[in-house]
């Protein structure tokens, strides 16, 4: 068994795990631990790759819109491609319970389109059953893999020691350092960061800090054929405003969501044949596409009982900090959280434009 030191263990290997570990660089000694034999295992790496600031809680949407930012820095500064610009339709179909300008005046950065407008968009909308379209022309679609490789590697070449396959499964508070096993691991550390996605709070109970009622929900995606139409790979992504369903290009298939909250438990979620016919006939009542499953995957969305991530420290001040609760806003919000989190768990001011910064005051306030 190995022994190791560090100034902060950072407890799950998924996206928010891996851009702190990042975003901290030689600030701070970090040991990443992840239980499963590779990092972003389960929801960071089945998610719909879109970066949405028209998308979540306002809070979530201040933070995504800083996440954009920073993420194309991330990409300018390392010639990598990754984001895309993908404008988000967002539909009223029929008799739906939102209007189009509840829909503009609630969430900054949606405008209105005119029905040929969102045709010429997005041509296999059925205009028959569409009510209104808003369109918000910030949002882009992310190649996650890129983004996570960029963490990862951040997070190695300043030092951090990222470790797979290392469930922890006990801890005890000494003094100021808390004594971690970890799979082959014991590792000593003062600073614990609970990034542990759906298993929060079971992880949260091994260091003895109160449970924070996180709860995972279902989230499935299909990868379809259109049988109905030729897909252009660059159509904007289109959903209900009613939350019933997502789809977009990709390539050319369409990825489609029937946006499923499904209660569940902790675990490597796998499709549902329901789900997957659910999303077919929704996505088809809306298009033209005459979609027709080639694959799917079901990920997992772990909710705050506010529905907004839960980032701060926990009971113990300065010594175990939550990084939990993102929602399936992990992939949009994750940049900027990271910075906020490492300067907080540096003694820093973050970086951060005002309007971010009040975001993160309306998390911890909600929260803590």
């Amino acid at each position: 068994m190995s022994r190791l030191t560090s100034d902060i263990v950072i407890v799950g290997g998924g996206i928010a795990g891996l851009s702190l570990a990042a975003a901290i660089g030689g600030r701070r000694s970090v040991v990443l631990v992840e239980a499963e034999d590779t990092f972003a295992f389960h929801t960071s790496s089945r998610s719909a790759q879109q970066m949405q600031p028209t998308y979540g809680p306002a809070e979530v949407r201040a933070i995504t819109r800083a996440s954009i930012e920073l993420v194309q820095e991330i990409a300018r500064a390392s010639g990598t491609n990754i984001l895309s610009p993908r404008p988000l339709l967002w539909c009223g179909f029929g008799d739906t319970s939102t209007t189009l300008a509840g829909l503009v005046e609630h969430i900054p950065g949606v405008s209105e389109l005119s029905t040929e407008q969102a045709l010429r968009m997005l041509p296999v909308l059925r205009p028959d059953i569409l009510a209104f379209v808003g369109v918000d022309n910030n949002a882009h679609q992310v190649d996650v893999p890129a983004l996570l490789a960029w963490y990862r590697a951040a997070a190695e070449s300043s030092g951090a020691t990222l470790l797979t396959g290392s469930p922890v499964v006990n801890a005890a508070r000494s003094g100021a350092s808390w004594t971690i096993t970890a799979g082959r691991h014991t590792i000593s550390a003062p600073v614990v960061v609970n990034a542990s996605g759906a298993w929060a709070d079971s992880v949260a109970a091994i260091f003895g800090q109160s449970a924070k009622g996180l709860q995972p929900y279902r989230r499935t995606v299909v990868i379809g054929d259109a049988t109905g139409a030729t897909v252009d790979p660059d159509w904007p992504m289109a959903g209900d405003t009613d939350d019933t369903f997502y789809f977009r290009a990709d390539g050319a298939q369409i990825l489609a969501s029937p946006m499923e909250d499904v209660v569940t438990t902790p675990q490597d979620a796998r499709p549902l044949r329901a789900d997957v016919d659910t999303i077919l006939a929704r996505v088809n009542a809306a298009t033209t596409l005459g979609l027709v499953e080639s694959r799917a995957w079901t990920g997992l969305r772990t909710l705050s009982t506010d529905g907004i991530p839960v980032v701060g420290w926990g009971d113990d001040e300065h010594s175990f900090y939550w990084l939990a609760g993102q929602g399936g806003y992990g992939i949009q919000t994750s940049a900027a959280i990271a910075r906020f989190v490492a300067a907080q768990l540096s003694g820093e001011v973050p970086e951060l434009a005002e309007e971010t910064i009040d975001a993160f005051r309306g998390l911890e306030a909600s929260r803590f």
